[in-house]
């Protein structure tokens, strides 16, 4: 099955100087009213232009391959549209690509369009179901996750920031592949991440500054999952806030302290076990997952910490891919006090998703592990980790 095809645009701030708060405005209000049953869940999308430069007559020099890509979306290919202003870098889970004139040809639309956009001409139309961050206010964190997609006009040739974004929206693959979306009821509770994102917005920003020049240092920040930034960055702007707060429920900053590692572990092992089973026969790469039978040979859907625990614990095939794949890795990712750390991490998660009370004292103690206060951290390691399998991988 061929790779995925994917779109990458620029938004111009000349035109709204807050152009990406504005779609995200429109996107939550529609989510707000599907939860309160004043809309279905298929009317929860907001409209994104690609407007058209006064300077730009004619049509877009691929616009035939830019609307087949609508065809891949109706095909159930989850589809993307990565956006960036080159300090931040964005992405949308595509529902319909269209060159027709939206506004005018379809205007029930309106309410789902920014007003500014409304002013302006569009070469393409792009319905977006959701909105991801990817990257915020970091340049170089920005020319990194641009660099991972591959322009699809000149194969294998990474996307360069600066002059290479040239005739857009551009056409481009990602490597390695990301479903972006797929797994939101694993870890979002079915919310949009654009719901989640905007929960901690602000003094997240700050924090999330913080973390990166302070604590994990550009390069680790920047190689963690995005997902897992999101999670860390949202439970320590809550728990500084609250420290000090005796009455105060910590059972959310658990549950996102363990998911920012449950997201790491997941992209550490399963790409370097793919690796490294994926030429093996069907019986020597599959196991029965926690609810359907998994084939490690391939992409794996997003697993919870507790099925990752018992895998690296009880899982043959697990262990030994981890041994060949990971190499200098292998012996503190499968070792007792990997176990136990991860396992104490489970024991208090459990708890709070109940939504039991998790004191702030339980919360601290496992916060320091986590983040290497007064101690080497569990997520430096695991990120450590997967930056040397990707390197392995690539040689």
């Amino acid at each position: 099955m061929p790779e995925a095809r994917h779109l990458l645009s620029l938004w111009n701030p000349t035109y709204s100087n807050v152009a990406m708060d504005v779609h995200l405005r429109v996107l939550l209000r529609w989510a707000e009213m599907a939860e309160e049953g004043d809309a279905s869940q298929g009317e929860v999308y907001v409209w994104w232009a690609r407007l058209r430069s006064p300077e730009r007559r004619g049509p877009h020099p691929y616009q035939a391959e830019i609307l087949e890509l609508d065809q891949q979306i109706r095909d159930g290919v989850e589809t993307h549209l990565y956006l960036t202003d080159y300090r931040s870098l964005y992405v949308g889970h595509l529902a319909e690509i269209t060159a027709a004139d939206v506004p005018r040809e379809r205007p029930e639309e309106k309410s789902h369009i920014p007003d500014y956009v409304l002013k302006h001409d569009a070469g393409f139309w792009f319905r977006l179901r959701d909105l991801r961050q990817v990257v915020s206010g970091d340049l170089a964190g920005t020319e990194l996750e641009i660099q991972r997609l591959r322009n699809i006009i000149k194969p294998q040739k990474p996307v360069s920031m600066y002059g290479g974004i040239a005739d857009a929206p551009m056409m481009v693959r990602r490597d390695p592949q990301v479903r972006w979306f797929e797994d939101n009821d694993e870890l979002t509770g079915g919310q949009l991440w654009a719901q989640l994102e905007a929960q901690f917005r602000g003094e997240s920003k700050r924090v999330a500054r913080q973390l990166r020049d302070n604590l994990f240092g550009p390069k680790l920040w920047r190689a963690m999952e995005p997902a897992s930034r999101t999670f860390l960055t949202s439970a320590e702007a809550v728990f500084r806030s609250r420290a000090d707060d005796p009455g105060f429920d910590f059972s959310t900053v658990a549950i996102e302290y363990a998911k920012s590692v449950e997201v790491e572990l997941n992209a550490l092992i399963f790409p370097a076990l793919r690796w490294f089973l994926a030429d093996k026969p069907p019986k020597q790469r599959e196991l029965h997952g926690t609810h359907s039978r998994l084939d490690l040979g391939k992409p794996v859907r997003h697993q919870t910490l507790g099925a990752i625990v018992h895998y690296l614990d009880q899982v043959g095939v697990v262990r030994k891919g981890v041994w060949t794949a990971l190499k200098g890795d292998a012996e503190w990712i499968l070792s007792d006090d990997t176990r136990e750390a991860l396992e104490n991490l489970l024991e208090l998660r459990n708890p709070a998703a109940h939504w039991e009370i998790t004191m702030g004292d339980m919360v601290s103690e496992h916060r320091g592990r986590l983040l290497g206060i007064g101690c080497e951290g569990l997520l430096v390691r695991i990120i450590q980790a997967k930056i040397r399998g990707e390197e392995m991988r690539r040689r």
